[in-house]
């Protein structure tokens, strides 16, 4: 184990126009320190990690973990306990051995019953053919989890190609209900929870009709109008001849969504989006939006993240070339913290793992929403990944990054002692 700082990837002066894209300009030299310890507080995996939530799941004032892998590993829901700043694999008490048996291809943490404890839901994609149902898994109170989703999604059982997972109150009443997104045509699900837990489907009548791939989604109220707002990122570029981009569904009556995103977003896109998510950049007290884009093969698109500006209505601008720095390419997930202290919010993003493989990376914010990046330490040759978690991990208040790859995961512990600014 070793600390090292980083290295500025990009260092430029003023705003200008690389090989077509606007960089950010950075104040200065700067080194943040994060340290790999990996070897110290991971316990060794070969898994084929593909995503990570982070939450306190057996109530002890921590954060833990919840990783999804693929079929043929050691387990294919992993529960990483923290123990005072190490993450014990505790899988095989936690979830219960029946669960599942395909590709849990997303899935989300959140207390659906109201019983003070955090309850899990996984997208059952599967393979290309899928073949299972969604799950939930809830909490018996102490992390110890049981499948009850016979009892807990009412109705038809639905067997869809279900990517993306995401718990949200839509309809205003106090309680997480549930967005399920899918991919290859399959229709996205909206599940509304009656207060108990229990769910029942509403999509044909809440959510707009489509068939294009949903492979992320985030949930929030970038319109400020007390109601929570869709933003979808489609997971293939085009489908069936006809060009598919991030969507913004906007809710106009508690829960019933309208596709709005030619009136909110003037700009034209091209996705590949396995990660969106809502966040404040600018500190503006009004919620943007950044969006990870991997690439398409053929290379018909770069797979560059991009940023939308909300103008303070719901309404937004891309602002990727005068906010990014230009080597934010083949972003396959990220999560935002504030990891220097100085008030705004930076931005940890994981690249696919490929040959040669490009180094994650940290984006850090200027405080006005203009990032510079700087290359995250790869002790071993960790680098890349397919999920990641900017939080604190270790207890000290400040967010650590873990990341979730093929073959050992990684954990960056955050040794940065007070604000470091570009």
């Amino acid at each position: 184990m070793r600390s090292l700082a980083f290295r500025l990837m990009v260092l430029v002066v003023g705003l200008g126009v690389v090989g077509g894209f606007g960089v950010a300009q950075p104040r200065g030299p700067v080194s943040p320190d994060f340290a790999d310890e990996t070897a110290t507080r991971l316990q060794p995996d070969r898994d084929r990690s593909f995503w990570v939530r982070p939450g306190d799941i057996d109530k002890d004032g921590d954060l833990d973990l919840i990783v999804g892998n693929r079929p043929g590993d050691a387990a294919l829901i992993r529960v990483l306990v923290n123990q005072q700043g190490k993450l014990e694999n505790d899988s095989a008490r936690r979830i219960p051995s029946t669960v599942p048996s395909q590709i849990p291809f997303g899935g989300d943490l959140g207390d659906i019953d109201r019983d003070g404890d955090l309850d899990l839901v996984l997208a059952m994609g599967g393979e290309r053919g899928g073949g299972e149902p969604d799950r939930i898994l809830i909490n018996t109170g102490s992390g110890l989890y049981q499948d009850e989703t016979t009892s807990r999604l009412t109705g038809t059982v639905v067997i869809n190609r279900s990517f993306a997972a995401r718990f949200c109150d839509v309809d205003g009443d106090g309680d997480l209900d549930l967005f399920i997104g899918t991919i290859q045509g399959d229709p996205n699900r909206l599940w509304l929870n009656d207060g108990s837990g229990r769910y029942v489907e509403e999509s044909g009548s809440r959510l707009p009709q489509t068939s294009f791939s949903v492979a992320a989604a985030d949930c929030a109220d970038p319109d400020k109008d007390n109601d929570n707002d869709l933003v979808v990122g489609t997971g293939e570029p085009t489908q069936g001849g006809v060009n598919q981009v991030n969507r913004v569904w906007v809710n106009s009556n508690r829960g019933f969504f309208t596709d709005e995103t030619a009136y909110r977003v003037s700009f034209e896109q091209g996705t590949n989006t396995l990660s969106i998510k809502y966040l404040d950049v600018d500190n503006d007290s009004d919620l943007d939006v950044f969006a990870c884009n991997n690439p398409i093969t053929p290379a018909t698109i770069a797979g560059r993240a991009v940023l939308w500006i909300n103008n303070g209505k719901g309404f937004f601008s891309d602002e990727t070339a005068l906010r990014l720095p230009f080597g934010v390419f083949n972003c396959v997930d990220f999560d935002f913290a504030d990891f220097d202290g100085d008030k705004d919010l930076d931005i940890a993003m994981v690249r696919a793992q490929q040959t040669p493989q490009a180094p994650n990376l940290l984006l850090m914010n200027d405080g006005r929403g203009y990032f510079i990046a700087v290359d995250l330490p790869a002790e071993g040759g960790n680098e890349g990944g397919n999920g990641v978690v900017f939080k604190d991990l270790t207890g000290d208040g400040k967010p650590d990054i873990y990341i979730a790859r093929i073959g050992q995961d990684v954990l960056l512990v955050n040794r940065n002692s007070g604000a470091s600014r570009p």
